[in-house]
């Protein structure tokens, strides 16, 4: 608890990695506490070693239902809150201020969600959707800076081969 009134009063912020948590039994952090102290939330995925999906999709989902079962409540850790973490929220950690809405004068860094696969119908929380039924394999574009990166599954003017080998290359030098 000390710990939390320190961030609370610094304005830090914490950065809930929950799938690695989950993986390495880490514990179960107590996010609906710090969301009700005011404590500055992001989302994050730690890393490929303890995450191996970096999907944020799953992080929000697995956030949020972690939360239900650390309270036994169903209604514990709105969805709301953890979108808002996972977008606005990390940018702002980053201290990326002109990325965390869309507006004139602010970087065009956004993706766009196909709202027509079965897994996103029917629509009645557009919120909840992105929260409880999201995932990666949802994502038809995203844009950084006004650039796409990637539209319709594929990568645009990026040589995921090139990026593969030299993963693999990085990989087996570990292993060494």
């Amino acid at each position: 608890d000390n710990d939390l009134q320190i961030y609370k009063k610094r304005g830090l912020w914490a950065i809930i990695n929950a799938g690695s948590n989950s993986k390495l039994a880490s514990g179960i952090c107590d996010v609906q506490k710090m969301s009700n102290m005011g404590i500055n939330l992001a989302v994050g995925t730690d890393g490929p070693s303890s995450n191996n999906a970096l999907d944020m999709f799953r992080e929000m989902y697995l956030i949020s239902v972690l939360q239900k079962l650390k309270y036994n409540d169903a209604a514990a850790m709105d969805a709301n809150e953890i979108l808002k973490a996972a977008t606005s929220g990390s940018a702002k950690c980053m201290g990326l201020t002109d990325c965390d809405c869309i507006a004139e004068g602010k970087l065009a860094d956004l993706m766009i969600i196909d709202l027509e696969r079965p897994n996103m119908q029917p629509i009645n929380n557009i919120t909840k959707n992105l929260v409880y039924s999201g995932s990666k394999d949802d994502v038809k574009m995203t844009m950084i800076n006004g650039k796409i990166l990637y539209e319709n599954g594929e990568f645009v003017n990026i040589d995921k081969e090139e990026i593969y080998a030299k993963a693999q290359e990085i990989c087996n030098r570990l292993k060494n």
